[in-house]
């Protein structure tokens, strides 16, 4: 492995390490870290058995984001295309799931470019269906927008049903840059 490849995975690990706390804020539940893998990206134990976790950046090239920051003078993503880069990202996913054979797995994409509070308002509860075939375990987003401000991540589940919708840190302290 690669210096640059280690570089990375370490990356994903911090990155890994926000949607735990979120995950447990939601859910209750905890999700230990057990090993870095590949297909998917950690292996993780929760309630005594072992779930993987595959993490997905949802996120405009540089290029795209320069010139829509300094032509329409756009911070983020537009709502639209980040919805169609979340079902890209699913349905390549789920192949690439497939075909690694891999057994319970949950997809975290990481919205990098598109804030939750921008992209919720267009997921409606009529999209639940669409991600119930993919074979995953449960899928969430992952507001990353937002990290270096507060410190934390918020969730909207997309799978399963019960965790479905926007999931804001309640924390009465939540202030940006603390």
């Amino acid at each position: 492995m690669s210096d640059q490849d280690i570089g990375k995975k370490m990356c994903e690990e911090h990155d890994l390490e926000y949607f735990v706390d979120a995950y447990k804020y939601v859910t209750g539940e905890e999700l230990i870290i057990v090993s870095r893998s590949e297909k998917p990206d950690f292996i993780c134990e929760k309630n005594e058995h072992q779930i993987g976790v595959e993490l997905s950046k949802i996120i405009r090239n540089p290029q795209t984001a320069f010139w829509d920051k300094a032509i329409d003078k756009q911070e983020f993503m537009d709502s639209s295309h980040a919805l169609d880069f979340i079902y890209k990202h699913v349905e390549s996913k789920t192949k690439k799931m497939i075909k690694g054979d891999w057994t319970e797995t949950i997809l975290v994409l990481q919205l990098m470019d598109s804030p939750l509070s921008e992209i919720g308002t267009i997921l409606d509860k009529g999209l639940q269906d669409d991600f119930a075939t993919s074979g995953f375990t449960e899928i969430w987003l992952a507001d990353y927008t937002g990290l270096d401000a507060y410190g934390d991540i918020e969730l909207f589940g997309l799978y399963p049903p019960k965790w479905w919708g926007f999931h804001p840190r309640k924390n009465l302290n939540r202030k940006p840059y603390g």
